[in-house]
């Protein structure tokens, strides 16, 4: 029987490898309402208010832009992208809005999970390739007009900022600033803090 204190999440496949895949990641944890096609998405939705995050397989959607299209007038949802085989171009494309991560269909248990809870805390979630890429794409140039909340970094701050911008870890930024990793950690919470972000993509957007 289905525990109906169980937080909902909806998932969209009609792959049954990855709807098994799903359902034993996150079984215990959430109640899970299994749809094949975007027709049975919205009709749900259509009579549902409550907040819901939705597991959604792009190959079983015939046209990912126009779902989403769709999707976005429901304010009440958060919609996490999967495919089988991402690309990061196209994936940086889709992220954005009621997008709030991209991933292998098949993640493992431990990171599906992990994923669910960070979008559960307002942050995203994408593949490693993809943050990379969209670290890199969106490097200041020096040519484009500084964000405002730079303005309320400290000198060190702003360096952290940017360098996190080239891509840099928390290991690599330790070493070029020669501070410990409890100091850069620190720093970094600071710089989120003004800059209204919660993880690193998307103060690398914030700087773009």
């Amino acid at each position: 029987m289905r525990d109906n204190n169980l937080k909902k999440i909806i998932l969209l496949t009609n792959m049954s490898s990855i709807k098994k895949h799903w359902e034993n990641a996150i079984v215990g944890i959430y109640s899970s309402l299994h749809v094949e096609n975007t027709l049975e998405l919205f009709t749900y939705l259509k009579s549902n208010t409550s907040h819901i995050t939705i597991l959604l397989d792009e190959l079983s959607v015939n046209n990912i832009e126009v779902t989403l299209q769709g999707l976005n007038k429901f304010k009440n949802i958060d919609v996490l992208l999967f495919n089988s085989v991402p690309e990061v171009h196209h994936a940086s494309l889709l992220i954005g809005g009621i997008v709030k991560g991209y991933e292998n269909s098949y993640l493992n248990k431990h990171n599906l999970l992990m994923m669910l809870e960070n979008i559960e805390n307002g942050k995203i979630w994408l593949f490693t390739d993809l943050t990379n890429y969209i670290i890199n794409k969106y490097i200041s140039t020096g040519e484009q007009k500084e964000p405002t909340f730079l303005k309320l970094l400290t000198p060190k701050e702003k360096d952290i900022a940017l360098m996190i911008a080239d891509g840099l870890t928390n290991k690599e930024i330790v070493k070029a600033t020669k501070s410990a990793l409890s100091t850069v950690k620190g720093h970094i919470s600071k710089i989120f803090e003004k800059a209204d972000v919660s993880d690193r993509v998307s103060l690398v957007l914030k700087l773009k």
